[in-house]
């Protein structure tokens, strides 16, 4: 296969070839042209500048003189009205005048034969010019033979044209070592990246298309290797999630094989065992929901119902948990209707106000409010509680991601991804604003009705 070095330098070569041939045909065409249309102005005036000197004694040293000092080799031919020829000069080949265009000059008559059509090869030009000496009438043709001329334009021109696609070989070879160069980079990078490693980065200063490509490779180099270090902390915090309840189930399922454990410790292992196997039924639980959001087969079943209401029956569902940290709940619920998918957006609910309460500290408040603003539906859920980092907030819709990094607020971290999936789902978006040790706000934007013209598909 060829290389694109390869096949930039032959297709120079072949643009300069053809280039060479088309400026070859049309500059010989063109230069021949103009030369005939010179060379007639110049043989008259020749011409009528020689008749003065007919007569005098040095008038064949001038005919011999011009003639041999031109670029263009020229023959001087008198003929009087007896048809008898006169060579001055050097002599040349036949002139190729017929008897009736002697007698045409003779007769007073110019001749010319610069326009007449003389096919491929170059041929004698000619002109005739009618003049009196001594009360005879003669004819001077001058005839002019250009090959010489076109010998030494084209051998020119070829000497011309063979050093410009040399030296254009050359230069465009070397240009193109240096085009090729940042591009055979991108191509090793890319051998790299295939082969599993995302930190790779090509420099490239030029600010031209090869310069956007690499900035492009660049950006995608730094999100896989994002997204690959995601992966990896996905799986590792997946690990510890499962082998955390697993070592207890485990540990206290050989303890209650011991013989020796009371019945209180019993029923306090199997009660232990009872919450660890719930943790693990929901950590699947929520996974299987994360997974079924990414597909792109998710149908919303879209509904009208009452807003408040289902943010008013899921803080009452959750009673048990803002009473035992004696938090203050405050509700203001408009009344509002939506068109959406009750079950998915409860669950968003659940996960808002839940973490609002585990976040939140003993006596602390929870402020939830919905309201319509510019035909959309908002959603607040404020609280005081510990709040997230500047750093923190850039992840905390990330899978697994935990503010509390000692992990001694349990949680599996998938809450927020799954309830930022379901806002998109319904064309809407989640805002979180927050200070370490000042609460946090999540305000959720909905659309009265989803629009019906876009698939109920993935986010």
């Amino acid at each position: 296969m060829k290389s694109i070095y390869v096949k930039l330098v032959l297709s120079f070569i072949i643009t300069i070839l053809l280039s060479v041939v088309i400026t070859v045909v049309v500059t010989t065409f063109l230069s021949k042209q103009k030369l005939e249309m010179r060379l007639g102005q110049d043989m008259v005036k020749m011409g009528e500048d020689f008749i003065d000197l007919y007569g005098a004694e040095d008038s064949d040293k001038a005919a011999r003189f011009l003639s041999n000092s031109s670029f263009i080799h020229f023959s001087f031919i008198i003929i009087d009205d007896q048809h008898k020829e006169k060579v001055l000069g050097p002599p040349g080949p036949p002139i190729p005048i017929t008897p009736k265009e002697v007698d045409q000059v003779l007769d007073g008559k110019r001749y010319s034969n610069l326009n007449e059509e003389k096919g491929d090869r170059p041929q004698p030009n000619v002109v005739g010019l009618p003049f009196k000496e001594n009360g005879r009438s003669y004819a001077l043709f001058i005839q002019s033979h250009p090959q010489r001329q076109f010998s030494v334009i084209q051998d020119v021109q070829n000497i011309q044209l063979i050093t410009i696609l040399l030296v254009g070989i050359v230069l465009f070879a070397y240009v193109s070592t240096i085009i090729i160069k940042p591009i055979k980079r991108l191509s090793t990078a890319m051998k790299v990246v295939g082969q599993g490693e995302y930190n790779v980065q090509v420099e490239h200063a030029a600010n031209d298309e090869i310069g956007l490509l690499t900035k492009n490779f660049n950006q995608m180099t730094k999100e896989l290797n994002k997204i690959e270090t995601m992966r990896q902390e996905f799986i590792a915090s997946v690990s510890h999630e499962i082998q955390s309840p697993l070592t207890s189930i485990r540990g206290f399922s050989a303890a209650l094989k011991d013989d020796i454990v009371s019945e209180d410790k019993k029923i306090q292992y199997l009660t232990i065992i009872e919450k660890e196997s719930t943790r693990l039924s929901q950590l699947s639980s929520n996974l299987l929901k994360l997974a079924s959001l990414d597909s792109e087969h998710q149908t919303l079943m879209l509904q009208h119902y009452r807003l408040d209401e289902q943010i008013r029956h899921v803080v009452m569902a959750l009673e048990p948990q803002w009473t035992k940290k004696n938090i203050e709940i405050d509700l203001d619920l408009s009344n509002v209707q939506i068109e959406a998918d009750q079950d998915l957006l409860e669950q968003v609910w659940l996960n808002l106000i839940t973490n609002a309460i585990k976040y939140t500290s003993e006596h602390g408040f929870v402020k939830i409010s919905v309201y319509l603003k510019n035909e959309e539906i908002f959603v607040k859920v404020k609280d005081n509680g510990i709040g997230i980092s500047q750093e923190g907030q850039k992840y905390i819709f990330e899978s697994f991601y935990k503010v509390d990094k000692s992990r001694t607020l349990k949680g599996s971290g998938l809450g927020l991804a799954i309830t930022k999936k379901i806002v998109r789902l319904h064309e809407g978006a989640i805002h979180v604003e927050s200070k370490s040790d000042q609460g946090t706000t999540f305000t959720v934007r909905l659309p009265i009705q989803k629009n019906r013209t876009k698939k109920d598909s993935s986010v």
